[in-house]
């Protein structure tokens, strides 16, 4: 009887194999190419399970004849199809912010590389330029942390082995401080802003801490003024020059805040400000149902609203501020100057932080902060107003001292206890 004849692969079959350093590696024939040379496609696992599974992913793709040959990926071409996937999955200014760093700083340098030739040392140099450029720490962060999924999407894909951004130099956000304003620049900037159409809308924010595309979308049928509380469910928006009313940022920005009185009388003196305005547009009344509009009932732009609202009273301040100055005694350039310095570096943010600022410097516990200003979790609110709360570990050791002063009066000491359950205890001898 003849020796049967080893059979060879046919298009669509693969193998797997371990390599030397461990890597198990899976290998598929797609035939031949039209310049007659066979096509081999190569998938990359920690284990031989993953190996083939990615192999057999492969195969179900050549059966319904699409095309498959990540050896030629660039990461240009990997990056744009990682977008087109992450569109659908996060929110669109997340996609913004992918797509721009992506396209303005990775793709201009590394995009033209074949993705298998990627490695952590050309990473590396990305980094370095950009820090050479000038761009702030924090930026160069989000670079890493965007590529680094990225990549990680084409080793969960097959089409590399690892993911070289995870060998790259770790890059560091920096540390920011929030910027709040002082009990002395609050009182400048509501006089500053006494009389303006915003007024109303600056003091929401002051007294609830929102996030500015929230009070800015803030409907009329989230007010309660009967129970003192608003609901935040829903936020405004500006993209590429477009505003639109779209989801808040997270699960846990939807909330009930309870109004101080301020805010509560900023409301009232809003809805008659409004109902002015919509008698004054007539059919121009855009109905809109927000509390904070133009003056025919349309959307604000936040970036007017920070750029020219916002600055015309902190322009406003800063001159009742200087003439104030002069009057107690101050030169008139030395009453400028000083003045120039109040309200440096205000946005609408900056509400946000002074609100939780205020209410922490009140004593109002951290939890109950980060729960009223709608943050996933405590983390974020300890990471960004940690620095406000100083004297802690003091109030810790003097509630020690309170504890231990109680037990003395009751015939006991921490150190008796101590001495006493040491006796208890069987300690064993050298």
């Amino acid at each position: 009887m003849a020796k049967e004849s080893k059979k060879r692969r046919g298009r669509g079959e693969g193998a797997v194999f371990q390599r030397a350093d461990g890597v198990w590696t899976g290998s598929l024939s797609m035939g031949y190419g039209p310049d007659g040379k066979r096509q081999r496609v190569t998938v990359y696992g920690r284990t031989k399970k993953e190996a083939q599974e990615k192999l057999l992913k492969l195969q179900q793709d050549a059966l319904q004849g699409l095309p498959v040959k990540p050896e030629r990926i660039t990461v240009q071409e990997h990056l744009t199809d990682w977008l087109l996937t992450k569109k659908g999955q996060v929110r669109s200014g997340t996609f913004l912010r992918y797509r721009f760093n992506l396209e303005k700083h990775v793709i201009p340098f590394l995009g033209s590389l074949r993705l298998r030739d990627l490695d952590y040392r050309r990473i590396n140099a990305l980094y370095a330029k950009l820090d050479e450029q000038g761009l702030a720490p924090r930026t160069v962060f989000d670079v890493a942390s965007i590529l680094r999924s990225a990549l990680e999407d084409a080793v969960a894909k097959g089409l590399i082995p690892r993911n070289p951004a995870k060998l790259a130099a770790k890059r560091s956000p920096g540390r920011h401080e929030a910027r709040f304003m002082t009990p002395e620049e609050v009182r400048w900037f509501l006089e500053g802003a006494r009389g303006e159409r915003l007024e109303d809308g600056f003091i929401l924010a002051l007294n609830t801490g929102c996030r500015p595309g929230e009070w800015l979308g803030l409907p009329w049928d989230a007010v309660d003024l009967s129970k003192g509380a608003i609901t935040i469910r829903q936020a405004l928006h500006e993209e590429n020059g477009q505003v639109f009313i779209g989801p808040v940022k997270t699960k846990a920005a939807q909330r009930t805040i309870a109004l101080p009185q301020a805010a509560l009388e900023a409301l009232h003196r809003q809805r008659r400000r409004q109902a002015e305005e919509r008698l004054r547009a007539g059919a121009a009344w855009e109905n809109t149902g927000l509390v904070f509009t133009n003056e025919k009932g349309g959307m604000l732009r936040r970036t007017n609203v920070d750029g020219r609202d916002l600055g015309r009273v902190i322009r406003n301040a800063r001159r009742l501020a200087a003439e104030e100055y002069e009057k107690a005694g101050a030169t008139r350039t030395d009453a400028q100057a000083a003045a120039e310095k109040l309200l440096a570096g205000v946005k609408l943010h900056t509400f946000r932080h002074t609100h939780a600022a205020l209410l922490l410097a009140q004593g109002v516990d951290v939890m109950s902060v980060s729960r009223r200003l709608g943050h996933e979790n405590i983390r974020i609110t300890l990471d960004l107003y940690g620095h406000l709360m100083p004297g802690q570990d003091e109030k810790a050791a003097r509630a020690m001292d309170q504890f231990t002063a109680e037990l003395t009066e009751i015939g006991y000491s921490l150190a008796t206890v101590g001495a006493k359950s040491a006796k208890t205890r069987k300690i064993p001898g050298p």
